[in-house]
This record gives structure tokens, sequence and C-alpha cells, in this order.
């Protein structure tokens, strides 16, 4: 990440960024970066990791997040701590006026993630999910092909997400791993994305037929995730995700419709096989932090996003509410382990 001064721009949007670990210092460099935004506070337990990051951006250190939801110069709050604790950090900025902005994925469950959704309603409150991936140039042009009819009818819709984490990652945590603190492990965390992804550029999923194993990690939750997936169009296609597989195979999404077929490798187009319909080349906006990743582009665009759509009394584009139907494909899969067969979607969905 680039050092950069904090900015007090006259009525910028002020960010409180509370948690301070692996995404905290993101959410504080593009409240830093974004236009017509400031970050004001960073909130950790923690002083030496805390105080380091709002240090660093000029910000103020706080280890209460409730003395940070009542400065008035903060507008905007964003929760980067483990999924179990969104809930209750989300209630508290809402109910003290305070937009927010949630990172993946929203909560533990569908049930606890409407909670968070209906808090921020009843209190007027914008808020924000991140699914950064949805901003980057490979996955919005593969979406337009599709949705627009590029390949056709489609027939097939893929994910494999192999990533490798080190036991350490789950050991020193105290919360990874576990259904109680996490709501599952690699899927619900590291697959996410990839669900999203599909379910927003394919449509939505009907229902899930899976298996989530912890293979090599010592964990209550999986390391190992592979199902089957028939969505609501008739298409079909196959879930894989892992943090159990060395060294990383990285991020792949594959679409196969009966005019062609496009594969989006780590977000880049690797493959466009569609005649007579060009890929095209990212725009200007993709390439906003020099020599940042595209996923890191994503990222500061929806802080972007975030910081406009307060100045413009406007929605998010990525809305809690379109963190459900992924959320929801994540349990649907969890629950087919558990019952050794295939689940609705639905059936998650509509639970209360």
């Amino acid at each position: 990440m680039t050092e950069q001064p904090a900015r007090r721009a006259r009525g910028a949007v002020g960010f409180a960024v509370v948690g301070a670990g692996l995404v905290g210092p993101r959410h504080a460099e593009y409240a830093t970066l974004a236009e017509g935004a400031a970050l004001r506070v960073v909130c950790d337990l923690r002083e030496d990791r805390g105080r380091a990051l709002a240090d660093r951006f000029g910000a103020a250190w706080m280890a209460d997040y409730h003395e940070a939801i009542r400065r008035d110069d903060v507008a905007v709050v964003s929760v980067c701590l483990p999924t179990a604790l969104h809930l209750e950090v989300a209630t508290a900025a809402a109910e003290a006026g305070k937009h927010v902005v949630v990172e993946k994925p929203i909560e533990l469950n569908v049930a606890r993630a409407r909670q968070l959704i209906e808090v921020c309603r009843r209190n007027g409150v914008k808020l924000a999910t991140i699914f950064n991936r949805r901003f980057v140039y490979g996955t919005r042009r593969t979406r337009e092909a599709v949705q627009g009819g590029d390949l056709g009818r489609l027939l097939v819709a893929d994910m494999r997400f192999k990533a490798w984490r080190p036991a350490s990652y789950y050991s020193e945590s105290g919360w990874r791993g576990t259904w109680d603190k996490e709501g599952g492990a690699a899927l619900i965390n590291q697959g996410i994305h990839g669900v999203d992804l599909l379910t927003w550029i394919a449509g939505p999923i009907k229902r899930v037929s899976g298996h989530a194993r912890h293979l090599r990690h010592q964990i209550e939750a999986d390391d190992t995730t592979v199902a089957v997936c028939e969505y609501e169009s008739g298409a079909l296609g196959v879930i894989e995700c892992t943090t159990s597989v060395t060294p990383r195979q990285g991020d792949w999404l594959e679409f196969h419709g009966e005019r062609g077929s496009v594969l989006v490798e780590n977000y880049k187009i690797a493959s466009w096989q569609l005649e007579d319909v060009p890929a095209g080349e990212p725009h200007p906006e993709d390439l906003l932090l020099p020599g940042a990743g595209g996923v890191d582009t994503g990222h500061f665009l929806q802080v972007q996003d975030m910081a406009d759509a307060v100045r413009e009394g406007r929605d998010p584009v990525i809305r809690g509410e379109d963190a459900l139907h992924a959320l929801a494909v994540v349990q649907a899969i969890y629950e087919s382990e558990r019952r050794a067969g295939p689940v609705d979607v639905a059936e998650i969905l509509d639970a209360r």
C-alpha cells in the first residue's frame, strides 16, 4: 500500500475504521485516498496495531468503537472485524445515525444478516457490503456479455477458487474456521467472493448438492468444498473452494453458452471465445491506483462509492440486501453436507 497523508477537506465524508487487522488497513488507506472522504478514526483494542495505523494516515486512535461513533465528524463506520461481531457494531453505528460499510461475509448466516439490514433500514442509514470484485473490469465486462445475451443461452457457469492458508492462519486468530464465530471457513470467507460473482453474472442459484470437509487443517469447518449447483435459468455449474491446496492455484470463473465461452482468471479475462464480440479494454477509472491489482482498485472504488452515496443521497452500488443470495448459497452448501443431499436455496432465504 502507498503512504499518503490524510486529507481534511472541508465537508469531507468522515470514516471510522473499526478493526485494524488484515483488511482494516485497506479501508483506512482508501478512505484517505477517496475523493471527498477523510479517515477520522481507527478503532482497535490493540493499541500497537490500531495506533500505528491511525498515525500512518494522521487519524485518531480509539480502543472503544462506541466513542468513535459518537463523533460528529464521523459519517461512515467501516466494520472490519470477525464475522460474528458485524451485527453488534453495525447496530451501534446505525442507532447513532452513522452509515455502515461491512466486510464480507455480511454476517454468519442469512437470519443475522437480515437483522443487520433491518436495523440500518429502521434508522435510515445506508448499508454497503464489500464485494469489491464486482468493480473489476474483467468481471464487469463478463457480466455485460452474459446478461446481454452475447453467449446465447447459458449452459454452464463454474467457479474454482483454490487457495492456500497455513495452519497459523486459523490457530492464531481465535475465530477463523469456527461455526459460531466465522459461520464456516474456506467457502464463507474466501469463496463467497466467487459465489457472489457467479450469481451476479449468471443469475440466481436454485439448488445445490455439496461436500464441505476439513481435509488438511484442524478446524471445525471446511478447508475443501465442492458443490454442484443448478441455476434458476436451468444452467448447471460446479463450485470448488479450498484453503488446503498448496501452492495457491488462483481464482477462476468460467461461463459457457450456446454461442461461446468466457474464462476469467484472477479477475482478468483470460479467454474470450465469442465471435464478432470484442472483449474491449479496461477504462481509465479501472486504473486509479497505480501499481495496484484489480481487486485492490475494486476495493478502493467501493469505498469511493460509499462516500459518493452519502454526499449524493443515494444507495451504495452494493447494498446489504445484495449480499443475501450468495450467503444463502454458502449456507445451503454447508447444509447439503450435513444432510448428505441437495438443498434448495429458497429454503435458506425463506427461513426466519
